[in-house]
């Protein structure tokens, strides 16, 4: 294939490709959880000029039906040529945002990583300490997630997600891309994109020089990159009424807007 310039094009990615979604009933002094399911799906883009390029629902980790609990989102970004006797490599950069619906009056927090090589996927159901508890006070059944029984919802904070994130940070290597809360009382859906301030509300941070902008893959060296989205729902029971009950809180990662491909190597493109 021969190029004479750079090649840049653009292939609209999927408006909304779900990595996981999350619905369920949320108090700790009820025993009515009617978890509503979730969905996930696989899609290739469009066919680009010499590469394809995936992103693809990695596994998941979900325990948001109760307060106290935490889930783990992962997703996988690939890019492979068409042709394997192609001798130019290719780049594809893009963006991603987390779109949300958080109807409870609870802050959620969340924290997106990456790690950049190729290993044996995390299961994150296979080493979270998280666990759903129970006490029966005055004949009613509480219930609530922790990492130990501490026997007291009412003075219990939830499962922190520590053995997830270090595994991920110190045996994955992976990178804080960035962090935030899905904030409370959000009935429609919000989108948090590179474009969403990055003010007092915490919504949205930047972590170790990295954003939601300019993700990149090329089919030299970095032909794959996992996303890891870990979101904890706080066990705050002042918050925590009879009004979030049966409310359903949905999250997705997606790629956000066109997928950008370019003869590798190209300067001045981040990962």
């Amino acid at each position: 294939m021969e190029k004479k310039n750079m090649v840049l094009l653009t292939v609209i990615a999927v408006a909304t490709l779900l990595v996981a979604v999350v619905g369920a009933t949320f108090a700790y002094f009820t025993a009515t959880a009617n978890p509503s399911g979730s969905a996930e799906a696989t899609v290739t883009t469009n066919k680009l000029d010499g590469a394809n390029v995936t992103f693809a629902s990695e596994g998941k980790l979900q325990m948001l039906d109760y307060p106290g609990g935490l889930a783990v989102y992962g997703a996988k970004a690939t890019i492979e040529k068409q042709q394997a006797e192609d001798q130019n490599h290719y780049q594809a950069t893009f963006n991603l945002k987390i779109t949300y619906t958080n109807p409870t009056g609870t802050d959620l927090d969340w924290t997106l990583y990456m790690v950049e090589s190729k290993y044996d996927n995390l299961d994150a159901s296979e080493i979270t300490t998280c666990k759903l508890r129970n006490k029966i006070n005055e004949n009613e059944l509480q219930l609530w997630y922790s990492d130990s029984d501490s026997g007291d919802p009412t003075e219990d904070a939830g499962c922190k997600g520590e053995v997830i994130t270090t595994k991920l940070t110190q045996e994955l290597n992976a990178k804080t891309i960035a962090s935030g809360k899905l904030l409370k009382n959000q009935l429609v859906d919000k989108e948090i994109t590179k474009d969403t301030s990055t003010d007092d509300s915490g919504e949205y941070q930047k972590g170790e020089g990295a954003d939601l902008e300019g993700r990149a893959i090329n089919t030299s060296d970095k032909t794959d990159k996992y996303y890891y989205l870990v979101v904890k729902y706080p066990n705050k029971n002042e918050n925590q009424s009879p009004t979030d009950e049966k409310k359903e809180i949905k999250v997705s990662l997606s790629i956000d807007g066109t997928v950008n491909l370019s003869l590798y190597p190209t300067p001045g493109i981040g990962g």
